[in-house]
């Protein structure tokens, strides 16, 4: 028994050590700190934009939460950014042979990094989202229509997952391909123009990550996407990243440093 117990408890805390080092590692680099204020203030933009087209009657809707909530069909092209940031930062310059030094598990390094990332993506998915909700309020003032407690509960907690889901997607398809710029410019033509498209000519597009995800968030618009539900669309986005990370793990196990 106990020289069962023993290896494992030294697997977790070595995946805790490499974890922290993650996280502390993603908050050293500039890119990060400026992809976060980036988004917030995208978000904050937009939501001031769609929140006086809702004053004057142009959205066809006064309320705070589909309005504040607007903005992230476009901020997720910030934590795409973050994602791929997060898997191919250590490839420019070499680093990534001194943290298999250090970790010598890739698997192990692998997950520490999705971890990691996960851990800074969800805060700041969650200041992101609050932070056009709170600016749309303002801008809406007495014409608001405040959600129920629960709405608005499900609608920031739907957007924030899936921000951070889709960092976690973008970083798992980084990881395969290893270079920044072609990262970003794939993921970002899927999602901008390769997913809309598909969305309005293919019944499957319902079950791709970005249509499947738009019913975590923005539920009064998800029948115009698609036939599924939050939750199933949740399901959905939560596999898609579950075969990504995994793709990911086994590419970077195969794969020269």
């Amino acid at each position: 028994m106990m020289t069962t117990v023993a290896p494992t408890r030294a697997r977790g805390s070595e995946f805790t050590r490499s974890s922290r080092a993650e996280v502390l590692k993603l908050l050293s680099l500039p890119a990060t700190l400026l992809t976060a204020a980036g988004s917030l203030l995208v978000s904050a933009v937009l939501a001031v934009a769609f929140a006086t087209a809702g004053r004057q009657g142009s959205t066809g809707t006064a309320s705070a939460l589909d309005i504040g909530l607007a903005p992230i069909g476009y901020t997720q092209a910030g934590f795409i950014i973050l994602g791929v940031l997060a898997a191919t930062s250590e490839y420019t310059g070499g680093q990534v042979q001194t943290s298999l030094t250090v970790v010598p598990r890739r698997v192990l390094l692998h997950l520490s990094k999705v971890v990691a990332l996960v851990l800074i993506a969800v805060p700041t998915a969650l200041v992101v989202v609050l932070g056009g909700l709170v600016v749309a309020d303002l801008v809406l003032g007495d014409a608001a229509v405040v959600p129920p407690f629960g709405d608005f509960a499900v609608g920031v907690g739907g957007a924030a997952a899936y921000l951070a889901l889709t960092a976690v997607l973008s970083s798992s398809v980084a990881t395969v391909i290893r270079r920044t710029i072609p990262a970003v410019a794939g993921l970002l033509v899927y999602y901008f123009i390769a997913g809309p498209l598909l969305r309005d000519r293919t019944a499957f597009a319902a079950y791709l990550p970005d249509t499947a995800g738009y019913g975590m968030w923005f539920h009064s618009g998800a029948g115009r996407f698609g036939s599924l539900s939050a939750l199933v669309g949740t399901g959905f986005v939560v596999a898609w990243v579950v075969l990504a990370v995994a793709v990911a793990a086994v590419s970077f196990r195969a794969r020269d440093a």
